[in-house]
């Protein structure tokens, strides 16, 4: 073999090896993208399937403090931009500890927060408290749900008026006092690494519409 075919040959497998090296680094890369796009998927159909959860087991106190006009339920929604929020009053709190003292209910909230690296990203949070008080739409842990959320669309399903609307508020005399929507509907939207939307909704039918009165409390 003469030092041209040598050359030649090593120019050859050269060439191969860079071949495949940018082959399987294009396929690992493609693969790392993927993982991603479904683990954001994955988060965004967990967080909406939880939320929907909240709402079937909301429900409202029927006790009243004598001579204390304090509110210790809530189901409130507000139409903020470009993550709605809501706070209520749900039987989902889970038990982590056998011997610990609470039940299944809890005040939960669901609200968009900045990133604190970057204010123009937005996630979507949950918070719960496992013992309810006297501010409902106040306190508990706070968890990161969903990351980079582009919006959160909550509506109100209205039966009286027969109509959906934006906001829902029980503490309210001049808005829904003492009664739950009959459906809500959830829109929740991402970006995807192309700048498209990703559009994930349900419909929630609520099944305690009225308030109810619980073992031990005030009336």
């Amino acid at each position: 073999m003469t030092l041209l075919e040598v050359m030649l040959a090593l120019s050859i497998a050269s060439g191969v090896i860079t071949f495949v090296y940018v082959s399987a680094r294009d396929v690992t890369r493609t693969k790392d993208r993927l993982e991603h796009d479904s683990e954001r998927l994955r988060e965004a159909q967990m967080a909406l399937d939880r939320l929907a959860r909240d709402l079937r087991s909301a429900w409202l106190s029927g006790h009243k403090r004598p001579l204390q006009p304090t509110v210790d339920s809530a189901f409130v929604g507000e139409n903020d931009d470009p993550i709605d929020s809501i706070s209520l009053n749900t039987f989902t709190h889970v038990h982590r500890r056998w011997d610990a003292n609470d039940s299944d209910q809890a005040e939960v909230g669901w609200f968009g927060v900045e990133d604190p690296e970057d204010p123009r990203v937005m996630h979507l949070a949950r918070r719960e408290a496992a013992h309810p008080d006297e501010e409902p739409t106040e306190g508990g842990l706070l968890q990161i749900v969903v990351h980079d959320v582009a919006s959160l669309e909550l509506e109100y399903y209205e039966a009286e008026r027969d109509e959906w609307v934006k906001e829902w508020d029980t503490t309210q005399p001049t808005a829904q006092p003492n009664r739950l929507p009959r459906f809500v509907r959830i829109v929740l939207t991402l970006l995807d690494r192309f700048g498209g939307e990703v559009v994930l909704g349900t419909q929630v039918q609520l099944e305690l519409l009225q308030p109810i009165l619980l073992p031990g409390g005030f009336q």
